[in-house]
């Protein structure tokens, strides 16, 4: 996207080329892989001329003028479907942006269609009744992951040059991670998310937890996005507050590092946690200080169970009034003693206020906890998830799911629990591709940072893959 962009910039290409070339890819590929979901082509076109037009003449141009992109089918787009992958909303036309699409056609980006996503960007699968099944960009059979599924296979197999997704549950991190590319999970409030799906259409107020962020093929395609979608933008509605900038060049000889390779509470993959440890051995032996040993003051069951009483609490509010006394009936009749994952979900999913009060406070614990490893170490590496890209399973419900985990199985849920490292304490993070496994299939690593850190985070990202020899890998 970055050089895309530099390209359009030096006239090294037209933005009706690019735009041309992606909708050749998307002609080749979408087919196989079912990512990008609606299509304008000749809208697309036609801005394409507009803006190779204004700039032969010289006209002033935003930062990302010419290039053209695909959208998650959450955001809102004026006069562009978004079904949120909804089947009341399959007809869907906003009459308005989202603030991010705002800020991206402001830059003069070109929003040439959109990308598939689950049932409103509720699963760690992107599949659909209105659209069907995302295919993984490295595997037919395999998921896209999600909820940003359809925006990682289209930028991993070449019909977008960038996406911006959304993030609750490791929506960013997972997609990335199992197709191969960089992504962007900020910190919470600091990306507008109004005019995303979910909250229904026209919503106001921000969700807790769920954040909004860049999706591309190298560390500078976040960073580039990012300014982006951060132009003129309120960090927390604060009216002129905005987020701290990089700082200076970071140095490998004073990193410091924490690494958390693996866990009892959701074990990963051999090769997953490998990744982790090499990338430390390779930063240590460039100079960096790293540790193995450095956690949150807080059991990491405690971490992960506070991040699913406030998760559970955002998916719970949206459910029907019928589904939710369903969910109650189960969580009042249910043993005290019963922590299946069934009735911990409708407990949660229907918790009053007074509990929700607890779990945050839980949770403001958390931060501080959190807070006191970032005086010691600067990031820390971890998994983005128990395991790379696994074969489709649509046909059962969440809590039935499983994940093979080097021969045993596990819980669906476990991906929660890399996910919530970040999410429950509000921290940016982001995710880097590192070695495939033995399968061939992509593997990334998160990279988290303390809250507000997200400018700083990427450029010490940037410094990681630079030293580790790390990037993005076409998919075939």
């Amino acid at each position: 996207m970055s050089q895309a962009v530099a390209g359009l910039q030096a006239g090294q290409w037209t933005s009706l080329e690019l735009t041309d070339v992606l909708l050749a890819r998307i002609a080749e590929r979408n087919p196989d892989l079912n990512a990008v979901v609606t299509l304008d082509a000749e809208r697309a076109r036609a801005e394409a001329r507009a803006i190779d037009a204004r700039r032969e003449a010289g006209e002033p141009l935003g930062r990302l003028a010419g290039l053209p992109m695909t959208l998650k089918d959450t955001w809102s787009t004026a006069g562009m479907r978004t079904t949120a992958g909804a089947p009341d909303l399959a007809d869907h036309v906003p009459d308005t942006d989202a603030v991010i699409v705002a800020n991206l056609r402001a830059a003069d980006a070109i929003i040439i269609g959109k990308t598939n996503t689950p049932l409103m960007a509720g699963d760690h699968q992107t599949y659909n009744d209105v659209f069907g099944i995302t295919e993984n960009a490295w595997r037919v059979g395999r998921t896209a992951g999600g909820s940003s599924g359809g925006a990682a296979a289209a930028v991993a197999a070449g019909m977008s040059w960038c996406e911006v997704g959304s993030d609750i549950g490791a929506s960013i991190r997972l997609p990335a991670h199992m197709n191969g590319i960089f992504g962007l999970k900020p910190t919470h409030a600091v990306v507008p998310d109004r005019g995303h799906i979910p909250p229904p259409p026209g919503a106001l107020a921000r969700d807790d937890l769920a954040v909004s962020g860049p999706l591309g093929r190298s560390v500078a395609d976040l960073e580039l996005l990012l300014d982006v979608l951060l132009d003129g933008v309120d960090i927390g509605d604060i009216p002129g507050a905005r987020l701290p900038g990089p700082g200076p060049e970071p140095d490998i000889g004073g990193l410091r590092v924490a690494l958390w390779a693996d866990d009892d509470a959701a074990p990963v993959q051999g090769h997953i946690a490998e990744q982790v440890r090499s990338l430390g051995a390779t930063l240590r032996s460039a100079g960096a200080h790293v540790v193995d040993d450095l956690r949150p003051d807080v059991p990491t069951a405690r971490l992960h169970d506070v991040y699913l009483r406030l998760l559970m609490a955002v998916m719970g509010a949206g459910l029907p009034d019928a589904v939710r006394d369903g969910l109650r009936t189960v969580a009042d009749e249910a043993d005290p003693d019963d922590l299946s994952e069934r009735v911990r979900q409708a407990r949660y999913m229907t918790m009053d206020h007074r509990s929700w009060l607890a779990a945050n406070e839980a949770r403001h614990r958390a931060m501080a906890a959190w807070a006191q490893v970032f005086e010691s170490v600067d990031i820390v590496i971890a998994p983005a998830a128990p395991t790379t890209a696994f074969p489709h399973q649509t046909e059962t419900g969440y809590t039935d799911r499983t994940l093979d985990i080097d021969g045993n199985d596990r819980p669906y849920s476990s991906i929660l629990f890399w996910a919530g490292l970040a999410t429950m304490p509000l921290l940016p993070s982001v995710v880097v591709p590192v070695e495939h496994d033995d399968e061939g299939l992509p593997c990334g690593l998160q990279i988290i940072g303390p809250r507000h850190s997200d400018r700083r985070l990427l450029r010490i990202a940037r410094v990681v893959v630079e030293t580790a020899g790390l990037g993005f890998v076409p998919a075939p």
